[in-house]
């Protein structure tokens, strides 16, 4: 169904703005809970001295038959709901959506309390009460114009994202957004204030005046000045998200560069086209302006290695709205790069590597695990050995050719460009048996995201994708070469993020999953692309090959079935209303029938010949990892837990049994089962194997 556009007629009053105010839990129950009975029948609470904000909606005074009579005065309820009823059902609608997007959990938005009418007043009228908070976007721009770090962009980044998916999830497009909507709570997290958006929505779309710093989507800019245009060419389903994708990345720019006037040029010139009669020469005007806006943010972050934030937000600002990426797709772009923006503030890749950072220096160390379990977990003396020496994050391991493979998300940023070339992504492995490092393969120019080991024409190869497209294949045979033996780029689109998953079939063919969407068969013969194959809606997260079917999971939340003869689509799973449905997959895992995706809220799900079977939350946050091993199955992520866990069937059902879990240093971002050892890739630069003690 198509989005509901928020600036929707006759809820707010354009011309006037919201009053801040405080009442006691006491004053505020007393009138609002029948804003609660009447819309969504849920509770409510608010803290003694609670600041509100009182923001009018357009609404005629109350008025009845009954008014005039002396010995009859209706009662509050009563006055509130015929005010209600004066609404009409379209912003009767509003209410309940904006009421229940705003109570959801980690929702991002300030919450909307209920409805007020002061019934000492002979004309009373009707406000929309929500929180308010005093500290906003536009006051931390001006207290920190100087010192505004990259750590706290990434992590404002990451909540404004937060705040407007929170509204998408609910169907619901703000239209337009500014740094005046946005705020901070007591504890310092951003927030969407929806009286400050509903309040710039109608007065931008009913009164038709834009200010020349507000950030209007080109789209709805030509509309408003034009001459013919009505309110109901913009709200008639046409609308899209694109729309509040183009002002979110506005207001981050905005932030990134202190700028608060960044749409001033792009509005002034479309009015001075309007007065000239040279509407049709805008869309060169625009462009001139967007290139001066990347390049500015250009400026900023790739001299600092963030790329794919630069890319993202050319995508944000296409004139296209299609084109535009998801919020869920700017919202894993940042989520990518916080360890990253992090670690420009701190500095603490320059201090581990000193003068000589080129030096790798792999070692490890046998210790004790530390974790809940049951009897048969500790049976025979449970071991670690902790692997360390990598220079970043671990975002993959593999094993083959006797080798144990892992590959890294390095970046050391304040090189020369040589020595950045040399250091900044590799594949190292080390001896399975003794665990000593071997050497590092070097020659991703990107972060390498996906890696896989392959048997083919009787030569174990090692494959591996980076964020910039870049497929490479590595020779695994002694003596060890570190140059690979092939490379190629799926395309030079710099919108998309790269390569994120890999797979391998014995029919000849490399899978990739990619950020365009798509999964690419290439032949083994000679490395050409067979096949594209679409249907997913966002980033390709995640492939498995089995029983004869190649399984895709994607950020959408879908799992595609292809068939691996002629890489026809064969069905879909999870395009339904469970738990987690709308929820991105991060890992999947398949054999014998058995299918188990794990997501971002922190559930799985599990199939068994296509039929689905269990939805279940087991983690407390996004799980990045998920290893299938006969019945039994390994999954870790952001609390840092390791879970281990059995499966049996029973008819139509399916039983977990909770074998154990590990606890962890840091969240895990990749596991892998082989031989009795369980490899675990942390965020800390170490890499884990568990295993019993007379192994």
């Amino acid at each position: 169904s198509p989005p509901h556009f928020l600036p929707s007629p006759g809820l707010a009053t354009p011309s006037s703005p919201p009053v801040s105010t405080s009442f006691s839990p006491i004053d505020l129950s007393r009138r609002c809970f029948v804003f609660f009975l009447i819309v969504s029948c849920n509770p409510w609470f608010c803290r003694d001295n609670q600041a509100v904000s009182l923001l009018p909606i357009k609404t005629s005074p109350f008025s009845s038959d009954s008014e005039q009579s002396e010995w009859f005065r209706p009662s509050y309820v009563t006055q509130v709901v015929e005010a209600l009823d004066k609404l009409g059902d379209w912003a009767r609608d509003e209410l309940g959506f904006l009421i229940e997007a705003s109570w959801k959990p980690r929702s991002g938005l300030c919450r909307v309390f209920g409805l007020w009418m002061d019934i000492e007043e002979e004309k009373s009228q009707l406000f929309l009460v929500s929180e308010r908070f005093d500290l906003g976007m536009g006051d931390l721009m001006k207290e920190e114009r100087k010192k505004f770090g990259l750590l706290r962009f990434g992590i404002i980044g990451l909540e404004l994202c937060e705040a407007v998916m929170g509204l998408h999830s609910e169907g619901i497009v703000c239209g337009c957004l500014s740094l005046s909507c946005f705020c901070f709570d007591d504890y310092g997290h951003c927030l969407l204030d929806l009286s400050k958006v509903l309040l710039l929505c109608r007065r931008i779309w009913e009164l038709n005046h834009t200010k020349t710093e507000e950030l209007v989507a080109p789209e709805v800019l030509l509309l408003l000045h034009d001459k013919n245009h009505t309110k109901d060419r913009v709200v008639d389903g046409s609308v899209g998200y694109g729309l509040d994708v183009w002002s979110l990345a506005c207001v981050l720019i905005m932030l990134l560069t202190c700028d608060a006037h960044l749409a001033v040029e792009l509005n002034e010139g479309l009015i001075g086209l309007t007065e000239k009669g040279k509407r049709e020469e805008f869309i060169e005007l625009y462009d001139g302006w967007k290139k001066k806006v990347v390049d500015k943010v250009e400026e900023l972050l790739v001299s600092r290695e963030f790329e794919s934030l630069v890319r993202m937000f050319d995508s944000c600002l296409s004139y296209q709205p299609e084109s535009r990426p998801h919020v869920s797709d700017v919202w894993y772009c940042f989520q990518r790069e916080n360890g990253n923006l992090s670690r420009d503030v701190s500095g603490t890749d320059l201090e581990e590597s000193g003068e000589h950072g080129e030096r790798d220096d792999y070692h490890h160390k046998e210790e004790k695990v530390h974790g809940e379990s049951n009897n048969s977990i500790n049976s025979g003396g449970f071991k670690s050995v902790t692997l360390q020496g990598h220079r970043d994050c671990v975002t993959g391991i593999a094993v083959g050719g006797g080798f144990l493979f892992s590959s890294l998300m390095t970046k050391l940023s304040m090189y020369t460009l040589v020595k950045y070339c040399l250091l900044r992504n590799q594949l190292s492995y080390a001896n399975t048996l003794d665990f000593s490092h071997v050497q590092s393969l070097r020659g991703h120019e990107h972060r390498v995201m996906a890696i896989l080991i392959l048997d083919f024409a009787g030569q174990t190869l090692c494959a591996s994708g980076d964020s910039g497209s870049g497929i490479f294949l590595w020779s695994v045979t002694i003596p060890l070469m570190q140059e690979p033996l092939r490379k190629w780029y799926e395309h030079n689109d710099w919108r998309y993020s790269g390569v994120h998953s890999l797979a391998f079939s014995g029919t000849g063919y490399l899978y990739t999953g990619s950020g365009d969407k798509s999964i690419k068969a290439w032949s083994m013969q000679d490395y050409s692309l067979q096949c594209t194959m679409t249907g997913h809606k966002s980033t390709v997260s995640s492939l498995v090959v089995a029983d004869g079917v190649l399984y895709s999971g994607s950020w959408d939340g879908t799992i595609r079935l292809w068939w691996l003869s002629d890489h026809s689509p064969l069905s879909v799973l999870g395009d339904d209303n469970t738990p987690g449905s709308f929820s991105p997959i991060l890992s999947l895992s398949a054999q014998s029938g058995w299918v188990i995706s794990s997501y971002e809220n922190g559930f799985i799900k599990i199939w068994r010949n296509d039929v689905l079977l269990r939805a279940e939350k087991i983690h407390n946050g996004s799980i990045y990892a998920l290893q299938m091993d006969n019945n039994c199955f390994f999954t870790g992520g952001w609390d840092k837990l390791i879970n281990i866990q059995e499966l049996s069937e029973n008819e139509s059902e399916v039983d977990l049994r909770n074998i154990g879990s590990i606890v962890c240093d840091s969240f895990i971002t990749s596991l892998l089962y082989w031989q009795g050892k369980l490899f675990v890739g942390l965020s800390n630069k170490e890499i884990k194997v568990y295993y019993y003690g007379s192994q």
